[in-house]
């Protein structure tokens, strides 16, 4: 008896895989930082937008979640053939730009946080990392990288832990959880598209579609698939509100100078003075996880997307690095471009920005294209989208458009 309640547990934990996987990836140290920021600049004024998001997060990413289990094709694949390659390739060239980009932002923090601990100059560790990246991608296998990855995961509750050394005042908290705050100045604004735009993003549609196909998932297995994906995107907002939730209780008010230049490294600096050295540390360790998650999806998004545009068939992490060149190639160049960047100079937040401004524009196109091809009932049958969601994925889109126009503004107009 005890043993079929433990391997009913055990099948449990693998059904929530592939979701925790994209949550946490998602929750990369780009992301913290843009949390961190959030909460400085914000306080706890932001915590309602992580609430609405939610919602808009799981939809989403059920979406791509379905596409990739029923159609057995990556949403690139499927944009080009349904729709136009002209709209594929442009959508290919900046996916790989943009997680490029956050790539190398991503080592560039892991380093800087090795710097803390060390006192060597981070740009000692970019190399070596990138290194430890390229093995684990190109010598395991894709079950075993998935695996690891799940391993890693957890680590990222280390931001509940932080909070509550914060001792909030959690009546304060429940009534900005649940209380919308708008404030038309440019710190919030700013502030709110930021947190939209680290959460929901173009790499992880990607991927959400590209790990059900590598996982070998049937239509049967739809429904438990989409357990995941809930329990992974509550994951990853839940780690978001609590990090933003320190950071509110914790910087707001006390930080003086230009938030909007913070690495990683600065965010976990921030900290050590107003709540001691052990959160200081826990914020840092989870910055590292952060990196080990997102970095590899990062790259492996980057193959998986190439290989869909280009060859339009299905070749990933099973197939050995002598019979799938290009895929092992491109996880390989987006690495070392990755640590070029940081090598030369190129200021990680810089890099965010603009990569921030060109998934903005890319996303609405995607989610557009998405909920077309997911409420097409001739092409998804049964499991094309109700109205629930359908409602939910248009409203989607609609901010996702506004985002997009407010970044294009600030580019413009600052």
């Amino acid at each position: 008896m005890a043993s079929k309640k433990k391997n009913r547990f055990q099948r449990y934990l693998m059904t929530l895989k592939n979701g925790v996987i994209s949550g946490a990836a998602d929750n990369d140290p780009s992301g913290i930082v843009t949390y961190t920021q959030a909460g400085a600049l914000a306080g706890l004024t932001q915590l309602w937008l992580i609430f609405i998001m939610t919602p808009m997060l799981i939809v989403v990413q059920d979406m791509a979640a379905r596409l990739g289990v029923v159609a057995k094709k990556g949403l690139n694949v499927i944009i080009k053939d349904r729709f136009s390659k002209y709209i594929a390739w442009p959508a290919l060239v900046i996916l790989i730009v943009c997680n490029t980009a956050t790539i190398g932002a991503d080592m560039a923090a892991i380093a800087a946080i090795i710097e803390q601990f060390t006192g060597i100059h981070f740009l000692w560790f970019v190399v070596p990392i990138g290194i430890l990246f390229y093995y684990m991608l190109v010598k395991q296998s894709y079950k075993m990288t998935s695996l690891l990855l799940y391993i890693v995961a957890p680590v990222l509750l280390v931001y509940v832990i932080v909070a509550f050394m914060s001792h909030p005042a959690w009546l304060s908290v429940i009534k900005a959880t649940f209380t919308p705050t708008i404030k038309f100045d440019a710190a919030f604004i700013s502030s709110a598209v930021g947190l939209l735009g680290t959460t929901i993003t173009p790499f992880l549609i990607y991927w959400q579609a590209r790990e059900e196909i590598e996982e070998e998932k049937h239509v049967a297995q739809e429904v438990e698939e989409r357990t995941g994906v809930r329990f992974g995107m509550i994951y990853s907002n839940v780690v978001a509100y609590f990090v933003v939730l320190t950071s509110g209780l914790v910087l707001h008010g006390h930080i003086r100078g230009n938030i909007n230049t913070w690495g990683p490294a600065d965010a976990a600096a921030a900290l050590k003075p107003l709540v001691g050295s052990a959160s200081s540390i826990l914020f840092a360790l989870g910055i590292v996880a952060a990196g080990v998650m997102a970095v590899p999806v990062l790259a492996m998004v980057n193959s998986y997307t190439v290989e869909e545009t280009v060859r339009g068939k299905e070749q990933g992490m099973e197939q050995k690095p002598s019979r799938a060149k290009r895929f092992y190639g491109v996880i390989a160049l987006s690495l070392a471009a990755g640590a070029t960047l940081s090598l030369f100079g190129v200021k990680p937040m810089a890099m965010l920005y603009y990569s921030q401004v060109l998934n903005g524009c890319l996303m609405p196109v995607l989610l557009l294209l998405l909920v077309i091809v997911t409420s097409d009932k001739t092409f998804m049958g049964e499991h094309a989208n109700g109205w629930p969601t359908k409602i939910i994925a248009w409203l989607t889109v609609a901010f996702m458009t506004v985002f997009a126009l407010t970044l294009i503004y600030k580019l413009i107009f600052g």
